[in-house]
This record gives structure tokens, sequence and C-alpha cells, in this order.
């Protein structure tokens, strides 16, 4: 009876512990994610910085006369694929009677955060664009307005860790991957769990120059036919 309840406290205390370890470890990821995008932060204006229930920041400011949203998002819906860490930028730009488009990269049909699948017109891939990629917009009208910007968003593109373009009467929107989840933790205890040290200042100037070009083109494409 002495041995039988020996064990029992022995097993509760090892449990107690690995209980309190999990929780510390699960402490210490929220304080990191906490950080991601302390780096991106002096690149703005004016901020409101955020936190998810999973920890991730989200930062809503202007930035150099523009109002952007910056997220990280963690996906783990991809079957045989390690988690990822998407960094959105969306510039919110009023674009008038612009018909929209979005491209997927990759489409796994898990995306929960893409844009894309909200379009239904199908709009043909230029073979200047990656493999695996879907093409969709309002209607045929957004069809021209993607060919007129093909050549920019080719350039985008060329970038493998972009995962989403979308330009959209509501303003313009790029994710590209931030990181990729460590194997180990996610083949065991299927956690997604990332070793990057944040986003940089830098990495997000680089997008927010992509979005301001092809602000500047989608503003041009729409106005050329009412020139003519």
């Amino acid at each position: 009876m002495e041995l039988s309840l020996s064990g029992v406290v022995v097993v509760i205390a090892v449990t107690a512990m690995l209980g309190w370890l999990a929780l510390r470890q699960h402490r210490l990821q929220l304080g990191k994610r906490r950080s991601l995008l302390d780096d991106c932060s002096r690149l703005f204006d004016a901020q409101t910085v955020t936190w998810s229930g999973d920890g991730f920041p989200r930062i809503e400011g202007m930035q150099a006369g523009r109002a952007i949203d910056v997220r990280l998002i963690s996906d783990g819906m991809t079957i045989r694929r390690l988690p990822q860490l998407w960094l959105q930028v969306t510039e919110l730009a009023t674009l008038e009677g612009f018909c929209g488009f979005s491209i997927l990269v990759r489409p796994s049909g898990y995306e929960f955060f893409s844009l894309t699948p909200r379009f239904h017109y199908v709009i043909d891939v230029p073979p200047s664009f990656p493999r695996e990629v879907i093409v969709r917009g309002e209607d045929e009208r957004s069809a021209v307005n993607f060919e007129a910007l093909s050549a920019l968003l080719a350039s985008i593109l060329a970038d493998a860790r972009v995962k989403e373009i979308a330009v959209t009467r509501r303003g313009l929107r790029i994710i590209r991957q931030a990181d990729e989840g460590r194997r180990g933790e996610y083949l065991l205890l299927r956690q997604a769990t990332f070793d990057g040290s944040g986003v940089s200042a830098e990495m997000l100037a680089h997008v927010l120059r992509e979005l301001d070009t092809l602000r500047v083109g989608a503003a041009a494409a729409h106005q050329e036919p009412e020139a003519a």
C-alpha cells in the first residue's frame, strides 16, 4: 500500500512539474511574440499596437501620410507543411470605381486569411508568373486592370516568400512569409514555435515601397480608359 501511494505521489509530482514547465514555455513564447513588430514601430508617425489572443502583434498607424495596417498571422492549417508566420501589410487607400483582383501563390484551400476566394471571375495567369498561382477578380474589367499591372506584379512575385497580392477599391495588400515553425516542436507537440527575432523595419519598408508603387500604377491604369 505504501509503495502504491509513493508511486501516486511521484506521478503527481512529475505531472505538476511538466505542467509548470509547459506553462512557463507558453509564457516565454507569448513574451517573444509580443515584440516581433517592435523594430517596425520606428517607421510610423503615429500608431496603435494591439495583440491577438495568441500574442501576435498588430500595428495600425500612419506612415508618410498613408493609413497602414500590419499584422502577423500564425498558420498551421496546411497539411504536410510546417507552420507559417505570415506578415500581412495593408494600405487603406480608396480607388473609386477600380475593379479589384487578388493573386494567391501555392493555394492549398486552407488559407483562412486570403482575399482571393472572395473573387469569382477567373483571370488567366501570365507565363511570367510563378507556377501554382491563381488570379481572381470582380469581373472582366478586373482583367484589364490586372494586365496593366502584370509586369509590376511579376517583379513582386519573383520573391518566393510572397503569398498573396490584392489590389481593390478599398486598398492594397501584400502577404509574405515572415518565419517558419520549428520542425521538432511541430512534429512532437503540434506547436507553432518560431525562431526569428522579429520583422525588421527594412523588411516592412520594402513591402511598403511595393504597395506604394502598386497604388500609383493602379490609379494610372484606372484613369487611362477615361482619358482615351
